[in-house]
């Protein structure tokens, strides 16, 4: 399967740079950004010709998930040509080849959209938006995993080759902080260009990201004015990623491969 390129390239970085890490920390590996660019030049083209038919855009939710993972590789790529932060990419990296995987292995009921702009325009920024929090979400899960080490004394093995905790809960919040800006012009545009919510079953869809968006002003609220940090932060995060993620790919597997039904 062509779909495993990617994932290959991504994991063959990421190894890379745990190895990297561990012999030179703060050292810059040019190998290392060279194969997640190929990969993500590899999935770019994997997932364009998936998703693109004569009709419009035709994505599955395989392909929506794979779409995510671009915007985690092609951010990852980014942080890893300007900041060093240590071995947190090649967890990003691993989780894009993961999405990356289910490019085009859904074909039997499709989300079919009209080549118009507006549309390409919302599914990017939900992308762009999912994407962002996507990286949110890893960072607060190792940020956990840290600290039950720390709490319990445990040896920190792998853990010892992330970044600092001060550079991971940075990278939190801008992480939190983009996916929130995107977010809030991904409900903004839907709000413009959708004409009938029920009649497009996106109800339950709208409800949840706005519940999430919710979740995620308070949190960036509360670190802006009381200085959250730490669990707070973990917890608002969790529960904010877990509900968008519900009001999308949720939403989308259960209209499509229960009910056989989509959006639109």
């Amino acid at each position: 399967m062509l779909s495993l390129i990617p994932l290959l390239l991504y994991i063959a970085a990421a190894v890379l740079l745990v190895r990297a890490t561990r012999a030179s920390p703060g050292v810059r590996q040019p190998v290392v950004v060279a194969l997640a660019t190929l990969g993500l030049l590899v999935h770019a083209v994997i997932l364009f010709r998936s998703i693109e038919t004569p009709h419009g855009l035709a994505i599955a939710i395989t392909d929506t998930a794979s779409l995510v993972g671009f915007v985690v590789a092609a951010s990852t790529v980014v942080g890893l040509a300007f900041m060093d932060l240590a071995a947190l990419p090649a967890a990003l990296l691993t989780l894009a080849g993961l999405l990356a995987s289910g490019t085009g292995v859904l074909t039997g009921f499709r989300e079919i959209h009209a080549p118009q702009w507006e549309i390409t325009a919302h599914i990017t920024l939900a992308a762009l938006a999912a994407g962002w929090l996507s990286i949110a979400a890893i960072t607060v899960l190792l940020l956990s995993w840290q600290d039950t080490r720390l709490r319990t004394r445990t040896p920190m093995g792998v853990l010892g080759l992330l970044p600092p905790v001060e550079t991971l809960e940075i990278t939190l919040f801008r992480a939190l902080t983009g996916g929130f800006i995107v977010l809030t012009f991904v409900l903004l545009t839907g709000l413009f260009f959708v004409t009938d919510v029920l009649a497009q079953h996106l109800i339950h869809k709208m409800v949840l990201a706005i519940v999430a968006w919710l979740v995620f002003a308070t949190l960036l609220w509360g670190r802006y004015r009381y200085g959250w940090r730490g669990r707070k932060a973990r917890q608002f995060t969790t529960v904010g990623f877990v509900i968008l993620a519900l009001a999308y790919f949720g939403s989308k597997f259960v209209l499509e491969n229960v009910l056989g039904r989509h959006w639109g």
